[in-house]
């Protein structure tokens, strides 16, 4: 009898701790993430964070340009992981659509169809300019189509203000000028 009973007590201590497993690889399941997700909420976040990224990267390079005066050029990087991936850009925002905006004195960046700049559904990112620009923005409707951005801003004199951007041996290229002097009015924007 003894050994029966030795056994019964192993055989119920074992049913027990199974049980008590289970249950534990269950609750840890349930309250981490997912190999390969991210919540939603943190996922908002680092997508905002490479918006004011990518927003002070080229705000930036407008300011040493403007600072050097006529016929200066500069050409900076950064580098986007979030707002190249469509896919975290839908789970995140519903949309897919970033668009680089500059108007007035700020540069502007967003995820989706329109700007949201405050707010528990804020969407977009502002950084302010000693430079005041037309309005002009450039749309990708499918994420940026890099995760390599080269920012080229110069100050030509003889060319138009103007926004352009594509794509050059793996880098999304933005290209801006800025003609403080010859798009605006005589006497404002002059350094």
């Amino acid at each position: 009898m003894r050994i029966v009973r030795r056994g019964q007590v192993s055989l119920e201590f074992m049913l027990v701790f199974g049980i008590m497993l289970v249950l534990m690889l269950y609750s840890v399941n349930s309250i981490t993430f997912q190999q390969g997700s991210t919540s939603a909420e943190t996922l908002n976040m680092q997508i905002l964070l490479e918006e004011k990224n990518l927003a002070n990267t080229i705000a930036g390079t407008v300011a040493q340009v403007y600072a050097q005066g006529p016929g200066a050029k500069s050409t900076t990087y950064a580098k986007v992981t979030y707002l190249a991936e469509p896919d975290y850009l839908q789970k995140t925002f519903g949309s897919t659509s970033v668009t680089i905006k500059g108007s007035g004195n700020s540069v502007m960046v967003w995820v989706g169809s329109n700007s949201v700049t405050s707010g528990d559904n804020k969407n977009t990112v502002t950084t302010e300019v000693p430079y005041s620009f037309k309005e002009a923005s450039l749309p990708f409707p499918n994420g940026l189509p890099s995760k390599s951005v080269r920012i080229v801003v110069e100050w030509n004199p003889d060319k138009a203000e103007g926004w352009s951007s594509k794509t050059v041996d793996g880098y999304l290229e933005i290209r801006i000028n800025i003609n403080p002097v010859g798009d605006h009015e005589e006497g404002t924007d002059q350094p």
